[in-house]
């Protein structure tokens, strides 16, 4: 059942277009179009309305801009040819529109005083005006047709883009707009922000329980995480190289021990058990090393039952299937040393094998020996070495 699942949300992954990963129509991106300043008094619905401008009137270097970078705002040229421009202490002269007072369209200016500025930063894409200088301007920004003052609000979404390249999104080409790694993958550290997928099946900005759940996309989509991370993303956190330090929910260090035993999540793929466990245990004194109230020797203050631990071999000797069952619940106490107390080939200890019969020269200690012969050495220490076929 559960591979039948998978199976499906891999084919339902397989069809969902990439700009629905990123993002869906929700507002333009602020890492992708910064906030702007724009202390102006300007109607775009009473201009494209009424009175019916085209808006290459006004925005005339729109059709033959090649590059985002390009600062397509209308100097006050082109507000020159229907409006009376003040300068100085001289009126304006009467035109059949309104004023052309300072104050008209810079609101709170004072005669003296410098004019407050636009500043509208350039966009983090590639994008050419030019090229859709053949569609009608409202096709991408109908918002910015019917607003009083065009902010970066009413800038196309990614949803106006698939309108007219749906099948391109489709196939993932997101650096054919958005910026680009050396690497040709998409820059998410961009100058305003971090771009991130918003919406989809991928959460919203990859918030929430986003961290402990990315397996499961990552195994059904790859190629949807692919235009935008590198392996080297996923090995920083999977090898262990930079810890991820909100993993694990508030107050798991009170119910930590359960997945311990189950094995889920899997605490070796983060923690060194000998070195980050068993360590801590000592420090808490819930460790054989550790200042605790057990004593071994005391029946009373003794961690484990009766003949635990039958050195002697003549009583139910039980934590050797307790190891065999669950060796990790073992370590989170002991450190290796523990156990080479007895299970040892050095000339003075009890030198009692952990192996089963028959076990020299079988095929489990051939590929166990071939595979990673230092670990035989933690026990089989001696001037001549001991092999499988010893």
């Amino acid at each position: 059942m559960r591979a039948r699942w998978l199976l499906l949300i891999a084919v339902a992954l397989a069809l969902v277009p990439a700009w629905a990963l990123a993002g869906g129509d929700r507002g333009p991106s602020p890492a992708v179009f910064p906030a702007q300043r724009l202390p102006l008094t300007f109607s775009h619905a009473q201009h494209t309305g009424p009175l019916a401008i085209a808006c290459v009137a006004c925005h005339d270097r729109a059709t033959t801009s090649t590059s985002a970078v390009d600062l397509l705002t209308p100097t006050e040229q082109p507000c020159r040819r229907c409006h009376a421009i003040a300068r100085g202490p001289t009126p304006p002269a009467p035109t059949a529109t309104a004023t052309g007072a300072c104050a008209a369209c810079h609101p709170g200016w004072t005669p003296g005083a410098a004019v407050a500025r636009v500043t509208i930063p350039p966009p983090s894409l590639t994008f050419s005006h030019a090229a859709h200088a053949a569609s009608a301007c409202v096709t991408c920004h109908a918002a910015a047709a019917t607003a009083a003052l065009a902010t970066v609000a009413a800038l196309p979404t990614m949803d106006t883009c698939a309108g007219c390249h749906a099948a391109a999104l489709t196939q993932r080409a997101c650096t054919t707009c958005h910026l680009a790694t050396a690497g040709g993958r998409v820059r998410t550290a961009l100058a305003d922000g971090v771009l991130s997928p918003r919406g989809g099946v991928t959460g919203p900005d990859h918030g929430g329980d986003f961290a402990r759940d990315h397996g499961a996309i990552a195994r059904s989509a790859p190629a949807a995480c692919a235009t935008c991370h590198q392996e080297r993303d996923c090995s920083d956190c999977h090898a262990g190289a930079i810890r991820v330090m909100d993993f694990h929910p508030a107050g798991y260090l009170a119910v930590h021990a359960v997945d311990s035993r189950r094995g889920a999540p899997d605490c070796g793929t983060c923690h060194k058990t000998q070195s980050f466990c068993v360590a801590c245990h000592e420090r808490s004194g819930v460790a054989m090393r550790g200042a605790s109230d057990y004593r071994a020797g005391d029946p009373a203050r003794s961690f484990h039952p009766l003949d635990w631990a039958s050195v002697d071999r003549a009583g139910p000797n039980r934590h050797a299937a307790a190891a065999r069952a669950n060796l990790a619940e073992c370590t989170s106490c002991h450190r290796e040393d523990t156990c080479l107390r007895c299970h040892s080939a050095e000339p003075g200890g009890a030198r009692i094998s952990p192996h089963g019969p028959g076990w020299r020269g079988s095929a489990r200690c051939r590929a166990l020996a071939a595979g990673n012969g230092r670990m035989c050495l933690r026990c089989h220490i001696s001037l001549t070495p001991v092999g499988c076929d010893g």
